[in-house]
């Protein structure tokens, strides 16, 4: 094949409403027909950032693929009214069958994409047009209410107030404002990122200045806070009938909503979870070093992302044997602690031992079930919430997410902490993590932080996953004084605490802006800004164990 490519700007899509929506199409210069890979996104086909993020189309071209990267409806080029989700499925189903059609494709269709991107693959899937062949859905969900608005009934401020005012606002507000007034808001909008940790501090949420000093934007985050952003049209990840291969990170918002994509999807489909952030594939992570092999540069030393997708594409859309999807296994995780990869058949892995690692008085942490019912306490004050310190959080330009030190947030006294004595031997921690937690309150309603860290002999604390509750999501309003059980989903890790290390659990009520804090009056910082302060009190022991569940892996 010839080392070129022809790369053709803005080409027309028409939809089934009339609706023109634009496209960038990468393809080889030789003549002849070829499978065409479709992406679509909302922020802006022309930045490399986005169209070149973390997949290369070139290389896809010149490896024999008509690459379309489109902008969808009411964004950038593309004509129409941005509705976030909602339009993707009917959409996405044209554009699919659109692109099936162009003169210099073979019939043939692959999506792929991250985010947003892959919400428009698993949507335009679930119409199941005829043309789609495979999928390649990264750090995504399929869920809106579920996995983008709330975590265990809390608010994910963090991620709502970054995607609003990075990622939406500009496009959205230039093409409802005039020339002129949009040259002093684009002005505005870059000082107001600048200051998004400032702004984050605003309450109640509902009056976001960044938001509310732009009518035309007030109506899109109204609908994101109260959850009206749920796309659905009746379809379901049971009408999806094409191979999909997932991919996610252990420290992304979407994890559990990426392997949720593939445990509830029929077929042919593959997972891979690296030690990765939303759409970061660098070694250094945080305050770990992952090794070259955890990088999407060089995946278990040898493939790097886009080299994964034409692998994938290559099968399902050409016919080309591989050893990666033949008889192999369909899971492919990244262990971190030991920093190597791991090939798996199922997910939870079949031979788990859940074990429960106790709370017990004095900070402990241990196998052995205490017997003493006893309890610690702390003082939540919503007016000073805990810091967020790292973890699967979507805050601009990956500032403060995933695994960093958490030794200055353990120094509160509104954080209790409960430590093992250090291991005698390594002790790998793979599969969903739950946290079972013995609690009582003088608030009617409060929330319930929990993570799980791995503490290094040198004493550094690093976080490996963790969950919220908010009090009312399980069980309404609370009877001041009464213990309560709650059931905290941490998500899930693959984590070798190494010998010499101990294992940490830390349990508060705020992790602040990732998450809204509780005001602990019945009512959210919403539409409020009255706070109580709220006595808490943790059991251990005699009925109430507080304990953690671990998925212990044995050596094999």
């Amino acid at each position: 094949m010839s080392e070129q490519v022809i790369v053709e700007r803005d080409v027309p899509c028409k939809l089934r409403d009339g609706v023109t929506l634009y496209a960038n199409v990468y393809r080889p210069s030789e003549g002849g027909r070829y499978p065409v890979l479709l992406s679509r996104l909302p922020y802006n086909k022309n930045l490399p950032n986005f169209s070149h993020r973390y997949v290369d189309p070139i290389r896809m071209a010149l490896e024999g693929y008509v690459v379309v990267i489109q902008d969808v409806r009411g964004r950038y080029s593309s004509e129409g009214e941005f509705t976030p989700f909602e339009q993707e499925f009917e959409d996405g189903y044209d554009s699919v069958e659109w692109a099936a059609s162009l003169p210099y494709s073979n019939g043939k269709v692959g999506m792929f994409g991250l985010s947003y991107y892959g919400y428009t693959q698993i949507f335009a899937a679930m119409g199941q047009p005829p043309s789609l062949k495979a999928i390649f859905p990264a750090f995504t969900g399929n869920n809106i209410s579920r996995d983008l608005s709330k975590r265990g009934g809390a608010y994910e401020l963090g991620k709502l107030e970054t995607w609003i005012l990075d990622s939406v606002a500009p496009d959205y507000l230039k093409r409802k404002q005039d020339s002129k007034n949009y040259e002093f808001t684009s002005r505005e909008l870059l000082m107001d990122l600048d200051q998004i940790l400032d702004w984050h501090q605003h309450f109640p949420f509902e009056e976001w200045p960044p938001v509310m000093r732009h009518p035309e934007l007030r109506d899109l985050y109204q609908s994101y806070l109260n959850g009206e952003l749920a796309a659905g049209n009746g379809a379901s990840l049971d009408d999806i009938n094409v191979p999909g291969f997932h991919m996610a990170g252990w420290f992304d918002c979407f994890l559990n909503a990426t392997i949720n994509n593939f445990t509830e999807l029929k077929g042919d489909q593959k997972l891979i979870i690296g030690p990765w952030g939303h759409g970061v594939f660098n070694p250094y992570f945080g305050d770990r070093y992952f090794g070259l092999k955890g990088s999407g540069d060089l995946i278990d030393g040898e493939d790097n992302v886009t080299s994964l997708h034409l692998k994938w594409f290559d099968y399902w859309l050409k016919g080309k044997k591989s050893s990666l999807f033949e008889g192999d296994a369909p899971i492919k995780l990244f262990v971190m602690g030991t920093n190597e990869w791991r090939d798996e058949y199922e997910w939870p892995l079949a031979r788990t031992e859940y074990r429960p690692l106790y709370l017990q008085s004095g900070g402990r942490l241990s196998f052995d079930k205490p017997e003493k019912l006893t309890n610690q306490s702390y003082l939540y004050n919503p007016e000073n919430p805990v810091p967020t310190k790292g973890g699967p959080s979507l805050f601009i330009h990956g500032i403060n997410t995933g695994p960093l030190a958490q030794n200055e947030v353990e120094q509160r006294d509104d954080v209790l902490i409960y430590t093992s004595d250090p291991l005698d031997e390594n002790l790998e921690v793979t599969g969903p993590v739950k946290f079972k937690l013995y609690a009582s309150t003088d608030a009617i309603n409060t929330d319930f932080v929990v993570k799980l860290t791995d503490v290094l002999p040198d004493g550094t604390s690093i976080n490996v996953t963790e969950g919220i509750v908010r009090a009312d999501h399980i069980h309404g309003l609370l009877k001041p004084g009464d213990i309560y059980e709650y059931e905290i989903d941490l998500w899930a890790t693959s984590q070798v605490f190494l010998k010499g290390h101990s294992i940490r659990v830390q349990v508060t009520s705020s992790n602040f802006p990732m998450y809204d804090p509780n005001p602990n009056t019945g009512h959210t910082l919403l539409n409020t800004t009255q706070t109580v302060k709220a006595n808490q009190k943790i059991y251990e022991g005699a009925g109430h164990t507080s304990h953690i569940v671990l998925p212990i892996i044995e050596d094999e």
